[in-house]
C-alpha cells in the first residue's frame, strides 16, 4: 500500500500540474468553456458566466497548487479532500455531457427534438490534448482509483510531510513523469521548465521556514504571476490551427489520404407490397417499389479540418478566399465590438495607418452587427473596413479583444495582443 500511495501522489500531484498549467497558459478559452456549461441549455448557471474568468483562474491556479501540495505532503488532509472534491465534481461532469451526447444522439435517430445543447469538449487540457467527454469520464474514473485512497490515508495519518531525501525522490520522479506527459506527449517543453522553478521554489521555502502554508503560497504566486502574464500578452504557447507558422486554406482543406467517416445506410422500402429494410454504405436496394426512408449510422468517425468556420463576409458576399490569397494582410480581431477594450481600439489608429503605408491590406474582423462597427469606426477614426465572422471562431483565433494578426497569402507571421501592438513588424 505504501509503494500504491507513492505511485498515486506522483500521478495525481504530476498530472494536476500540467493540466493546470495548460489551462493557465490559456484562461481566456477556459472561461470561454465554463460559459459553455453555464449556458441555460446545459447547466442553467448563466448567473455565474460574469466570474466565468475570475473561476478559470481560480481553478487553474489551485489545480497546480493542490498537485504541488500532493508532491511535497504539505497540508495532506486538506489537499486530499479538495482533490477528491474536484475530481468527484468533474467526474460527474463529464459524465453528465457524455450522457447528453448519447442522448442527442438517440434522439436523432428516432427523430425526435432534442433541446438541450451538449458540450463536446471538456476542456481539461485546453486547446493542447482534445477528449470527448467519454474519454475524459474514463480519464476522471481512472484518476479517482488513486485520488480515493489519497484522501483514507491522509485522514489516517500515514501521508507526511517529506522528509528532504523524500523530497528530493518525489521531486525528480515528478519531473520525469511531467517530461514524458507535458513535454513529449504534449509537446510543450515548457511544462518541465516551469515546474522545475516551481519544484525548487517550494523546496527553498520549505527548507528555510519549516512552514507549509508559506512554501504553498510561493506557490500560489508563481502560477498566478505566470497567468497574469499570458492574460495582459498571449498565451505562451499556442495549441490552436491559427498559429504562428499555420496556413489557414491549409488547415481549412483535408489531405487526400485523410480517413473518411464510415456510414451504415439502413433503407426502409417497398417491394412487392411488403415493406423491408436493407443495410448497406449508401447505394441503396438494387430492386423495390418505394422508398419509405433511410437512417444513417456513423460506424467510424472521420478526419475533420482544422479550420471549419472562418469566414470573411460582407453584407454581399463571401470574400474569405479572396483576402486569405492576399500577399499582405493584417487583421483586427474583435469577436465582439461592444465588449472590446477601449485603450486597444484607440491603439488600432495609428497601427493601420503605418501598415497601409508599408503596403498591407488592413481589415477588422467582428460577430458585431453593422451599427456598430459604423459607431466604432466613426468613434476611433479607422480607415478600414469590418467584415463578418461567427464569435466563437473569433474567439479561437486570438486571446484578445481586439487582437492582431498578420498573414501572408493566409499564412500567420505575427500575432499578438493590442498590449503589444508596437511589437509588429511591417
Amino acid at each position: 500500500m505504501k509503494i500504491f500511495i507513492t505511485i498515486s501522489r506522483l500521478i495525481v500531484g504530476s498530472l494536476f500540474i500540467v493540466s493546470g498549467l495548460i489551462k493557465c497558459n490559456d484562461t481566456i478559452g477556459f472561461s470561454y468553456k465554463l460559459n459553455d456549461y453555464f449556458a441555460q441549455d446545459v447547466l442553467n448557471l448563466e448567473f455565474l458566466i460574469p466570474y466565468s474568468l475570475l473561476l478559470a483562474v481560480s481553478i487553474c491556479v489551485v489545480e497546480i497548487v493542490l498537485g504541488v501540495a500532493v508532491i511535497f505532503g504539505l497540508k495532506s488532509k486538506l489537499s486530499s479532500t479538495l482533490i477528491l472534491l474536484m475530481m468527484l465534481f468533474f467526474t460527474w461532469l463529464t459524465w453528465y455531457t457524455s450522457s447528453c451526447l448519447v442522448a442527442q444522439e438517440a434522439a436523432g435517430r428516432l427523430g425526435q427534438e432534442f433541446t438541450q445543447n451538449c458540450v463536446t469538449d471538456c476542456g481539461c487540457f485546453g486547446d493542447a490534448l482534445e477528449l470527448t467527454p467519454k474519454e475524459s469520464f474514463y480519464k476522471d474514473l481512472f484518476l479517482l482509483i488513486f485520488t480515493i485512497p489519497l484522501f483514507l490515508f491522509a485522514f489516517k495519518n500515514k501521508i507526511q510531510k517529506n522528509t528532504k531525501t523524500e523530497d528530493w525522490f518525489y521531486m525528480i520522479t515528478s519531473l520525469l513523469l511531467i517530461l514524458g506527459f507535458g513535454a513529449l506527449y504534449i509537446g510543450w517543453w515548457f511544462t518541465v521548465v516551469f515546474s522545475v522553478v516551481l519544484y525548487a521554489l517550494v523546496y527553498l521555502i520549505k527548507q528555510k521556514t519549516k512552514g507549509d502554508w508559506l512554501a504553498l503560497l510561493g506557490a500560489y504566486v508563481l502560477c498566478l504571476g505566470f497567468t497574469y502574464y499570458c492574460l495582459e500578452n498571449l498565451p505562451l504557447k499556442d495549441f490552436r490551427a491559427y498559429k504562428i507558422g499555420d496556413n489557414f486554406q491549409e488547415n481549412m482543406t483535408l489531405p487526400a489520404d485523410a480517413q473518411k467517416a464510415v456510414t451504415d445506410y439502413i433503407w426502409t422500402y417497398k417491394l412487392d407490397g411488403k415493406e423491408q429494410t436493407y443495410t448497406d454504405r449508401g447505394r441503396g436496394p438494387e430492386k423495390y417499389d418505394e422508398i419509405i426512408g433511410v437512417e444513417t449510422i456513423v460506424i467510424e468517425e472521420g478526419d475533420e479540418p482544422k479550420i471549419q468556420d472562418f469566414t470573411i463576409e460582407s453584407p454581399d458576399e463571401d470574400l474569405t478566399q479572396q483576402f486569405l490569397e492576399t500577399d499582405k494582410l493584417v487583421m483586427i480581431v474583435s469577436y465582439s465590438l461592444e465588449k472590446s477594450d477601449p485603450n486597444g481600439m484607440q491603439a488600432l489608429k495609428a497601427m493601420a495607418d503605418e501598415a497601409k503605408k508599408k503596403g498591407y491590406t488592413v481589415i477588422g474582423l467582428t460577430a458585431s452587427g453593422e451599427d456598430k462597427k459604423k459607431e466604432i469606426k466613426d468613434t476611433y477614426d479607422l480607415d478600414f473596413d469590418f467584415y463578418l465572422c461567427d464569435e466563437k471562431v473569433l474567439k479561437t483565433v486570438v486571446r484578445s479583444n481586439p487582437g492582431i494578426v498578420v498573414l501572408e497569402k493566409g499564412t500567420v507571421t505575427q500575432k499578438t495582443h493590442w498590449n503589444a501592438i508596437d511589437d509588429i513588424d511591417f
